[in-house]
């Protein structure tokens, strides 16, 4: 197959332009997480990727490529980026409006219903700028891929929902996968959303051949929704698929761990001051991003109960890593001093500096965490995936010990192999540090070496061999012309 049948569309490009102190424009790559494996699955296939220009200098770069440019984000082949200039009304409300308070809120159950949502005139004006938003990707796409004659589209994550429906339109004939990562919740709560929107957004993604999501809960939650609210559809559970407008639309899971490219880069030494702070202590780390679906708060009132009802683990540490993400929207800012003032708490409740908060923007730093930790407390309240099970798993050179919320789509492949805890459950949680501290060396490596070869399964090649056969392609990653 030739790579330049593949046009990739994403919210997020590969890297982000900005200016040092000297006015140089200079490009960095995505902070982490699923954005820095998708830039993996690019340059696996050479794609075409159209992504949104998010800064001042995006938009300059963009404004002197308008026809796109060659980047260089792996060790592997470069891929041609053209990013995408928005009007900055329709930009701002995609990103403030839809992304930030409705579509990640109803998808993290972030809302409680008494007090929050509540949709206003303003929430359906940003709706039609969503509507425009979508639509000039569709435009995009359809624009790049019109001299060729079998193209396939690949549309990551949840910004793109209502792009299919437009492809559907004008090339009826080219197979489209629409790849979600994050939850997706149970049809009840995404009833909340106003019906333009629930439905609307259902409609768009149908068009689609296949929808793919992380973990099976994620795809029978996603089933139920169509059934509830497109009663014109046919849902068809046993198989996961469902008919619509006389085709067939199939819904998987595939589960994502690693890049091993990615992991190849990383480096793994803390810095000077914090390897001192640690010294010889054991260690727990906690890493996510500063988003309240990260539960930190708990994770620290845990291990502060831990410690209490067992005095004999006094001398183990806790480094709360967070790397700062949408500090802009309130609930994070919220979330990110709610954890400082847990922090506190403990250390006048445990000793001065026996936990630590770290909140910087450092993929090492974040690395070197992973690698040095005696037990990983990974206790999302909800989240798509969480990718540090796996990758921390493989980094790790300690054996540590792996708790994991069972409500992480990563539960779903590392359940035989982790301990699962109820995020919201303090008293299990504590119970569980317990436990892993006390864990001998030997029971930690027969763990850690059992929970390898599981990880070892979902690695990026495969995930991408997974998607094109979905399709019905048979290339294999890195295959090139």
């Amino acid at each position: 197959m030739s790579r330049e049948r593949i046009f990739l569309a994403s919210k997020r490009a590969p890297v982000t332009y900005h200016r040092d102190v000297s006015g140089t424009l200079t490009a960095e790559l995505a902070p982490g997480g699923t954005a820095n494996v998708v830039a993996d699955l690019a340059s696996q296939l050479g794609v075409s990727w159209i992504a949104c220009a998010m800064t001042d200098e995006d938009r300059h770069v963009a404004s002197q490529h308008p026809r796109g440019m060659e980047v260089k984000v792996s060790a592997a082949a470069p891929v041609h980026l053209h990013l995408l200039q928005h009007e900055p009304a329709v930009f701002e409300d995609m990103q403030e409006i839809i992304t930030a308070d409705l579509l990640w809120a109803s998808n993290n159950y972030l809302w409680d219903g008494w007090t929050k949502p509540t949709f206003d005139a303003r929430s359906h004006r940003a709706w039609k700028n969503f509507e425009t938003f979508t639509a000039t990707f569709a435009t995009t796409l359809l624009e790049r891929s019109k001299s060729c004659p079998n193209p396939v589209y690949l549309l990551h994550d949840y910004q793109m929902c209502g792009v299919p429906q437009h492809l559907r339109a004008q090339r009826p004939e080219a197979p489209q996968l629409l790849f979600v990562h994050i939850p997706w919740p149970s049809a009840d709560y995404w009833r909340m959303l106003p019906r333009p929107m629930r439905e609307g957004l259902l409609r768009g993604m149908l068009g689609a051949d296949v929808i793919a999501f992380f973990a099976t809960r994620w795809v029978r939650n996603f089933l139920a929704c169509v059934e509830d609210l497109l009663p014109e559809a046919r849902v068809d559970f046993s198989s996961a698929t469902l008919r619509w407008e006389g085709r067939t639309v199939r819904v998987e899971a595939m589960a994502l761990g690693y890049s091993p490219s990615a992991l190849d880069i990383r480096e793994g030494e803390v810095s000077p001051e914090l390897a001192s702070w640690i010294g010889d202590h054991p260690l727990v780390v906690h890493s996510g991003r500063t988003d309240p679906i990260k539960n930190a708060e708990r994770a620290v009132l845990a291990f502060t109960a831990a410690l209490q009802e067992d005095p004999g683990l006094r001398r183990a540490r806790l480094l709360v890593k967070m790397n700062p993400n949408r500090l802009s929207v309130e609930a994070n800012q919220q979330y990110r001093d709610r954890v400082g003032r847990a922090v506190e708490a403990a250390n006048q409740d445990l000793g001065s500096d026996t936990v630590r908060l770290v909140c910087t923007n450092s993929v090492n730093g974040t690395f070197a965490a992973l690698r040095r930790a005696d037990v990983l407390l990974l206790n999302s309240t909800v989240d798509g995936q969480n990718l540090t099970a796996f990758e921390g798993t493989l980094f790790n050179q300690r054996d540590a010990v792996l708790i994991l919320s069972e409500r992480c789509g990563a539960a779903e492949a590392l359940a035989s192999v982790s301990r699962l805890v109820n995020p919201f459950d303090i008293v299990e949680q504590a119970q569980a540090l317990r436990e892993a501290l006390h864990a001998t060396p030997a029971e930690r490596a027969e763990a850690a070496r059992r929970r390898r070869e599981v990880v070892l399964k979902y690695d990026l090649p495969t995930w991408v061999r997974q998607q094109l056969s979905s399709l019905g392609l048979g290339t294999a990653p890195g295959e090139r012309r």
